[in-house]
């Protein structure tokens, strides 16, 4: 008994810790960063928090439809200062952006832009 709860312990210390949130829950406004070195698109929250998106890329073959690769960048048109709702997971890797926590988008919904009458 003692050799499993000193395992357990062992596994539970090296499992990388992630920050995971919940479907499509958290608001946040596409910038566009392409002026900063190294810089694209981003995902800012509400609360000026710039997340930096996991966007696979795909060499010379063809992607795999969206339902196969469930990932919802995939035919996600990035427009600055477009309105989203997203969840993600962060992710590790460096990045030469280095404005905000590299994370794999998991879910993603537009936002209406409510219309103006001229």
């Amino acid at each position: 008994m003692k050799k499993l709860l000193v395992l357990l312990v062992i596994v539970s210390a090296c499992s990388k810790e992630t920050v995971t949130t919940s479907n499509c829950a958290i608001e946040a406004t596409v910038r566009d960063l392409t002026g900063l070195d190294g810089c694209g698109f981003v995902f800012e929250l509400n609360d000026g928090t710039r997340l930096e998106p996991q966007i696979l890329m795909y060499c010379g073959t063809m992607p795999l439809a969206p339902e196969i690769t469930n990932d919802p960048l995939y035919n996600f048109q990035f427009v600055d200062g477009k309105r989203v709702k997203i969840s993600y997971e962060q992710v590790e890797g460096a990045s030469i952006c280095m404005v905000g926590p590299r994370v794999k988008i998991t879910c993603l919904t537009e936002l209406s832009v409510p219309e103006t009458n001229y």
